[in-house]
């Protein structure tokens, strides 16, 4: 298989480049330069708007042998916002030709950036320390040394350009071609009866760090906090995709009701140009609820306090807390037979030092997350982008460690949730369950004590 395909496999502690072909062979000695692997650096736009994405890369280039990398250096990122793409766990490797020679290359990071302030910026520090693979000599048992090079990729330069001034109100930073919309789950319904909202910015351009619009409702609205949710299509040059604020309200009284169109103004990078941006206005019939109809949805509506409520609502509300309590000591029992057989089957799913059992979905696991960030002193966590969750998280004493273990887990919780052939209901994998229970015990350590 000669000029087969060949991949590279990366690993978290010692990166080890592995070509996967059929054969190889040894080519001229590592003394020869011409031969030596080497890095080259690009960007897909070199002229930026301020917060416009763009796509920096870093390939490798070698011959014969791929080398084996046993460190990494990631760049310096100085006045420029940076987002590391998912590598692949395998990569493609492909015959390419430089000045005339034959080499190979594969691309080992790639980083989505955006300047987060005007003029000239320079991206530079990234290398590698890889080794070498030697001839061995003939009639010899020995193994050969490897050489070790250090390699460093070229600086980038690019030169963002300043968004034209003045910038109108209702711009909150979103840079790119986009749409907006509003969406409700349903246009009839009764008094206490739950409603589901979203708000949806879909297009191409700055998804991660651009700001959604507030969600104003009639003040007879109750409502949940507002949760954040980012999309990706596809992994590309440009970000494209959709940005989703969704609120599920109780409507209190009864009446038509409009909720007006949302306005946002975004910067297309394409025409230079600012554009305004309104979604669809939803109208409402809310209808009265039938005296003594006992609504099923009603013990969900928000009270604004526990005298509302009559004599036959307390006595019904006695009546479903026992229920409650009865099947939530059997679902106990249930639940702890189920692990008990498990054990003894050795079989079980992972256990943390709480002995929780995590083998659970991707959502309920991000349900418990959201949960103790909120018992630590985080206001709705799920409604704050990863930027702000990050600087919540500091505020309240979590080190720098833990918060790269939240967004690591979030972001693999919804490449689960979100990515189109997968069951959101199937276990989470062992790897990423036991992953979430471990940084769960961690959190739950911290006092909230803020750390400098």
């Amino acid at each position: 298989m000669a000029g087969g395909v060949d991949y590279f496999r990366f690993r978290a502690a010692v990166l080890l480049v592995t070509l996967l072909c059929g054969t190889t062979a040894y080519g001229a000695s590592g003394d020869n330069a011409a031969n030596k692997p080497f890095l080259l650096s690009s960007i897909s736009n070199s002229r930026p708007w301020v917060g416009e994405e763009t796509m920096l890369t870093y390939r490798l280039y070698f011959k014969d042998i791929a080398p084996k990398i046993s460190n990494e250096t990631n760049p310096s990122f100085q006045g420029i916002w940076a987002r590391e793409s998912v590598a692949e766990r395998y990569i493609k490797s492909i015959p390419v030709t430089v000045h005339g020679e034959p080499f190979r290359s594969a691309v080992l990071k790639q980083f989505r950036v955006a300047p987060v302030q005007s003029g000239p910026i320079r991206i530079s520090g990234y290398s590698m320390l890889c080794s070498l693979p030697q001839e061995p000599l003939l009639n010899s048992e020995k193994k050969p040394a490897e050489n070790r090079i250090q390699l460093r990729a070229p600086d980038i330069s690019i030169s963002a350009r300043a968004l034209p001034e003045p910038l109108p109100d209702g711009f909150s930073g979103a840079v790119g071609t986009f749409q907006l919309e509003l969406f409700a789950d349903k246009s009839t319904l009764k008094a206490g009866e739950p409603l589901k909202l979203a708000l949806v910015l879909s297009g191409a351009g700055n998804l991660f760090t651009l700001k959604l619009p507030a969600l104003h409702l009639p003040e007879s609205f109750r409502q949940t906090p507002p949760d954040v949710t980012t999309i990706l299509n596809k992994e590309s040059v440009e970000t494209a995709g959709s940005k989703t604020l969704t609120v599920t309200s109780w409507p209190q009284s009864p009446g038509s009701f409009t909720i007006p169109a949302i306005r946002t103004v975004v910067f297309n990078p394409k025409t230079a140009q600012f554009i305004t941006l309104h979604s669809n206005p939803v109208t409402l019939s809310v209808t009265k609820t039938a005296e003594g109809s006992g609504s099923p949805s009603e013990p969900l509506t928000p009270r604004s306090s526990d005298s509302e409520y009559t004599g036959t609502h307390a006595e019904r509300w006695i009546i479903v807390a026992a229920i409650l309590l009865l099947l939530a000591a059997a679902g106990f029992v249930i639940l702890r037979k189920k692990q008990i057989k498990r054990q003894k089957s050795g079989a079980g799913v992972p256990h943390g030092e709480s002995g929780t059992d995590i083998s659970q979905s991707a959502a309920n696991v991000k349900q418990q997350l959201f949960a103790l960030l909120r018992e630590k002193g985080i206001k709705s966590p799920g409604g704050l982008t990863r930027k702000e969750l990050n600087s919540a998280l500091r505020e309240n004493g979590i080190t720098k460690e833990v918060i790269a273990e939240v967004t690591e887990l979030l972001e693999a919780l919804d490449r689960v949730l979100y990515a189109p052939s997968s069951n959101k209901a199937n276990p989470l994998p062992e790897s990423v369950a036991a992953k979430a229970e471990r940084l769960l015990q961690k959190i739950k350590t911290f006092d909230g004590t803020p750390r400098k």
